[in-house]
Order: structure tokens, then sequence, then C-alpha cells
């Protein structure tokens, strides 16, 4: 059963737009098929109709060129997770995840977190990739690895309390309600560099994928280039999982041996 894969999982954290039911309610029901009846689900509205938005602070080019929906959803979350859990870790899904992967997946949620050993602060389990697509010849690398700066998504990743910590340290640095916006080391602006750059490991491997195909995600417009982006990586992730993943083992997806040649780069474990 696909519930055996997810045992342990802590309970999950929805980021949801208020105005996207459908995919509230595709959400809830993958987990329920799942077995997981327990979610926390936090629903935000757009950030230019929030009557009351949490205002940025910080340099104003960068809070000119942020998305800050998104960047205050993802935040406002971790930062509600750290408050009101005391889970060692928590995981996040944005409402557009695609869950199909699991069943190709040859191990457990858990197995694969072990498999990661301790040293990480995040793990990053869903990609939009920038780079070529090519599932015959396994590019981008499919290994876990270090997150690179233009590694994209936030459908799903794990954070330890640790690390959720210094993220909430870092950008409400003050007891005032606002978002003081940077970016950590200096990194490229993108609200994933936000949450999973500059505070720890992160490691980095897509065991979900987004849903392109139900819906249109409310950021990727028509056919633009992040939605090409989107497009390709959801395709490769998705056959990767059914022509090569399904057929190996744990050992075998964490052998940086089969992937070194490749210059997306591998992480030692």
């Amino acid at each position: 059963m696909l519930s055996k894969k997810l045992e342990g999982m802590p309970i999950p954290n929805v980021i949801n737009l208020a105005e996207c039911v459908d995919r509230k309610e595709y959400t809830e029901e993958q987990f329920r098929n799942l077995g997981i009846p327990n979610i926390h689900t936090h629903t935000y509205k757009r950030y230019t109709e929030d009557p009351d938005p949490i205002p940025f602070v910080g340099d104003p080019e960068l809070i000119k060129g942020i998305t800050p929906g998104v960047t205050s959803s993802h935040l406002l979350t971790i930062k509600w997770w750290l408050e009101n859990t005391d889970e060692p870790a928590g995981i996040f899904f944005e409402d557009d995840v695609d869950f199909s992967a699991i069943e190709h997946w040859p191990f457990t949620l858990q197995e694969f977190i072990d498999r990661c050993g301790d040293s990480w602060g995040a793990l990053h389990l869903c990609n939009v990739f920038e780079y070529p697509y090519d599932v015959d010849n396994e590019y981008p690398a499919m290994v876990p690895r270090r997150r690179k700066m233009w590694d994209h998504g936030l459908q799903c990743y794990m954070l330890k309390r640790e690390y959720a910590q210094k993220i909430v340290d870092y950008y409400f640095d003050s007891p005032k309600r606002q978002i003081h916006i940077r970016m950590p080391f200096a990194a490229p602006p993108s609200f994933e560099n936000n949450v999973l750059h500059g505070f720890g490991l992160v490691v980095s491997f897509p065991l979900f994928n987004q849903n392109v195909t139900d819906f249109r995600s409310k950021n990727i417009y028509y056919y633009n280039k992040q939605a090409q982006s989107a497009i390709y990586s959801y395709e490769f992730i998705k056959a990767w999982w059914e022509l090569k993943g399904s057929k190996m083992t744990l050992e075998e997806i964490f052998d940086n041996d089969r992937e070194s040649h490749k210059t997306y780069g591998v992480l030692e474990l």
C-alpha cells in the first residue's frame, strides 16, 4: 500500500491560495487516498487583495522584484509550524504537488530520510530545473545532492527545527509585524532561495513532482519561460521515476558514481 511508504511522516503543512478551492480539495483528497487524513492547511488571500497584508521592509528594489504572496505564505507557514508544534522536523507542500512518483519509490519516505544522514537542515523534495532535460542520459543529475541556487520549486520540502528557527530569526528580526526581506549570502532573488539557501545543508532530490496537468499554477502564466521549465521538469521527473527510478534500489539511487560526470554536482552523504 502506498500509505506504508509515508508512515511516520510529520503532519503535512499545505500552503493554499484562498481562490484556489480546486487545488485545496485536490490536495486534501490526495492525502486522504494516501491514508493521511490529518493535515494543516494554511490558506492565504492573494497578497494584492488582502486587506491587511504583512508588510515587507528592506531594499525597495528587492521588494519590488519578489513575489510577495508566495514569499510571505511560506515564511508565515514556517513560523506558524515552529510556534505551534513540537515536531523535530516539518514537511511543507504547495497545493499543486503531484504524488504519482510515490508508487515508483523502491523505499519508504523514512528510509530515504535516514539514508540522508544527520547533517542536513532541509530536504528539497521537488524540483523545477533550469537545465536541459534528457531522460536517456539522466540529465539533470538524478541523485541526492546539494541544492544549487538555480534549483526551483517548493512543492515539497522538509525542515529541521534548528533550520526553521534560523529562517524565522532572519526574516522576522523585529517585534513589529513585518518581514525583513533580504537574500541570504547574496543569493539570486527567488522565494526558493529565501527558504532553501544559506541556513544549512540542503539535500535536493525530487521524490515528488509539480502537478501541471490538472490545473495551471497561478504564478505560471500560460506558456512563458517559467511555465516551460515547469512542464519540462514534470515530464522529465515523471519519466525518470517510471523508467529508471522504479527499477533501482535506494543504495543505487544514492550512488554518486552513477552521476559523477554531471556538471550539476553531487553530494557525499
